[in-house]
């Protein structure tokens, strides 16, 4: 029985390691596929969009596949070694101390990014980076607040006052989520009237885009985590995080256009304006949901 049970284990394991290659590989067949298309435009538009789309979805599934496979033959036996420090016992023990530790270097990373994008913009008179200064210094502000927040509620053992805290918070940084968008906006147009997007190299655009599709994967996967812990803290980082992986997608596909499309070949500026849309669009619905959450906790209590 025991040699049944050794032999089936390891068949399987066989069995989705080949699944995961073939993904893989398929991976990076479609990405090369869709790169060669975005410059070279050898199929017609609607197969050409299939493959974008069919790129996006084996790139999001990769990511995927490569957490599970890098969690279960490296980062089990790191976890072991954490486990025997306390700090590192809490950190993977307590859901919201790991979440509210894990956004501090975004935010250090929202911070650089507004100095760098604020002093470019100052010295140049680029509206645009003045523009995008404005989104991460208040994306920055946000995470701050909730982060600030989640510590000093650790510390308090009144219901009540955790309670109003963290309504404050999702409240707050909900309406702040209503004025990003408009700074959002703002780039977006820019983006479109003025050419402003960035222009990069192939490697570095399939880096940026396999780092973009992992930040959407995890905002989703982690959403939906924090839903069922019904923290207000946790909702307000994880919708924070849903909103930067939206505007990182946005940025992504103005890239990637500006980088290999040939303008002559697909109206850019209609598709940048569609996508740049839609994202504003997620990003408002996060916000009202945020204030219609602190308003309905408020009301019941």
């Amino acid at each position: 029985t025991r040699r049944k049970c050794g032999g089936r284990s390891a068949l399987e394991k066989m069995k989705k390691f080949m699944i995961h290659l073939l993904v893989y590989i398929s991976t990076a067949a479609a990405a090369v596929l869709s790169i060669i298309q975005a410059g070279k435009q050898i199929l017609p538009w609607i197969a050409g969009i299939v493959v974008y789309v069919l790129a996006a979805v084996l790139l999001t599934l990769s990511c995927v596949f490569f957490y599970h496979d890098l969690r279960e033959n490296v980062i089990k036996k790191i976890l072991e070694v954490i486990k025997k420090n306390p700090l590192g016992e809490r950190f993977l023990a307590d859901y919201t101390f790991r979440t509210i530790l894990t956004t501090l270097p975004a935010f250090l990373i929202n911070v650089a990014y507004t100095v760098y994008n604020g002093v470019i913009g100052i010295m140049n008179q680029s509206v645009w980076f003045i523009t995008m200064a404005v989104y991460y210094s208040l994306l920055g502000i946000m995470r701050y607040r909730a982060v600030s927040t989640g510590r000093k509620i650790s510390r308090l053992d009144d219901r009540e006052q955790i309670r109003k805290k963290e309504l404050s918070v999702i409240k707050t940084d909900g309406i702040l989520l209503l004025v990003l968008n408009l700074a959002l906006s703002g780039v977006v147009l820019l983006t479109i009237a003025q050419d402003t997007a960035k222009r990069y190299s192939e490697i570095m655009v399939i880096s940026i885009a396999a780092y973009t599709f992992y930040k959407i994967t995890m905002a989703v996967v982690n959403m939906v985590k924090v839903r069922k812990t019904k923290s207000p803290i946790l909702i307000t980082i994880r919708n924070i995080g849903a909103a930067d992986a939206l505007v990182s997608m946005l940025t992504l596909q103005a890239a990637m256009f500006a980088s290999f499309q040939d303008k002559n070949s697909l109206n850019t500026n209609q598709m940048n304006a569609i996508t740049g849309l839609s994202v504003c669009i997620l990003i408002s619905i996060l916000g009202i949901s945020m204030i219609w959450y602190a308003w309905k906790k408020k009301k019941e209590s």
